[in-house]
């Protein structure tokens, strides 16, 4: 018996100490350390085009979106340890200074004054994120959740963006923005469906969410 029950335990040590290394397996292909994700695109050379009062609005949002995203990264990353929040974390970073290039481009006015983590100008994106970070809160599965509705959020709103825009430059940017995007929700799911979770999107449209997760 006591054999059975060392045995026993042994096993499930085992089986835990498995859902961990898969849990902080992320390949760079995760990431999209790809030429589309890298912002080593040509926006800034592109001429500057007319920009209207919605298309700087649009800039703005997306800037401070892109905060969100990161600031919750690093913080649900030092709550958890996954491995997938602080690698994602610096994408989010990267999305945010190619952002900033083109407010510098057109000089639009920084919506950003504290980089502190939680401190946002926008109201809806500051709601999003504390929600989403009382949910977080709760478990590792419950943020790995989280963050797969934030690139669901930040794919919806760039597909606005980018159909709002003419601006050759904001829309190649907003493009490489969205394709990262897409390999961060596939990471996500991925790692979610390793824990046997399997997400349902809340924002994209079925058939959307399918092809992006599949492609």
């Amino acid at each position: 018996m006591k054999k059975i029950l060392v045995l026993s335990i042994i096993v499930l040590s085992f089986l835990s100490f498995s859902l961990i290394i898969k849990d902080n397996t992320f390949a760079e292909s995760d990431l999209g350390n790809n030429p589309i994700d890298s912002f080593y695109c040509r926006a800034l050379d592109l001429p500057k085009q007319d920009i209207s009062k919605d298309e700087e609005k649009e800039l703005k949002f997306m800037r401070e979106e892109e905060k969100m995203a990161h600031n919750f990264y690093v913080v649900m990353y030092e709550k958890w340890g996954l491995r997938p929040f602080n690698n994602i974390s610096k994408a989010e970073q990267r999305h945010m200074s190619v952002i900033k290039s083109m407010l510098d481009k057109y000089s639009i006015e920084d919506p950003i004054k504290d980089m502190t983590p939680g401190i946002f100008s926008n109201n809806d994106i500051k709601e999003l994120y504390e929600n989403l970070l009382e949910q977080g809160n709760k478990s590792a599965t419950d943020a790995l959740k989280a963050g797969a509705e934030i690139e669901e959020v930040d794919i919806v709103d760039l597909i606005r963006a980018i159909d709002n825009t003419d601006n050759k430059d904001l829309k190649l940017v907003y493009n490489n923005i969205m394709h990262g995007s897409y390999n961060h929700l596939r990471a996500f799911v991925r790692v979610l469906n390793r824990r046997g979770v399997e997400y349902v999107p809340k924002h994209l449209e079925k058939n959307l969410f399918e092809d992006i997760i599949n492609n």
